[in-house]
């Protein structure tokens, strides 16, 4: 009886210093000094510099979702950079992912036709490509050669 008696009046002790003491004074106080700190920090930093963090900041998010997006592309572009013939150059490049493939589209310019051709035989003999299509080709002048587009379907 005695023990649980004075375990009653801890708990109730403890209970009062909560709900009274502590809640009131204690937290409250400790919650308006750091509101104060927070606020003398904030109006010490010049309207400039808080743009030059948040331009800071979007620029590592930026770089952070390159990096994470470039990890699904990685092999594709090794797979385009080691069937590429001398004379093609690329301008753009569109990927698009699917559940159990990969669509390239490549956009590029090369001296002839048979250039053309030639990159498309090549693309047809790697063994992750299941598909290659030329979507268009256009001879613009004997100076720029050929315009063309090329669609690649891979296996993921």
């Amino acid at each position: 009886m005695t023990l649980s008696f004075i375990i009653f009046l801890a708990v109730a002790a403890v209970y009062v210093g909560m709900r009274f003491g502590f809640e009131e004074i204690y937290l409250k106080r400790s919650l308006s000094h750091e509101e104060a700190t927070f606020s003398a920090t904030f109006k010490s930093v010049s309207p400039e510099e808080q743009k030059s963090v948040f331009n800071f900041y979007s620029q590592l998010s930026n770089i952070d979702t390159l990096l994470k997006k470039q990890g699904k592309a990685t092999p594709y572009l090794s797979l385009i950079e080691q069937n590429t013939l001398k004379a093609v150059t690329y301008s753009g490049m569109d990927l698009r992912f699917a559940d159990r493939s990969v669509v390239i589209v490549l956009n590029g310019k090369t001296p002839a036709y048979a250039s053309v051709v030639q990159q498309l035989e090549l693309y047809k003999r790697v063994s992750t490509v299941t598909e290659v299509k030329l979507l268009g080709a256009r001879f613009i002048s004997p100076v720029e050669g050929v315009d063309f587009s090329i669609q690649i379907t891979a296996t993921r």
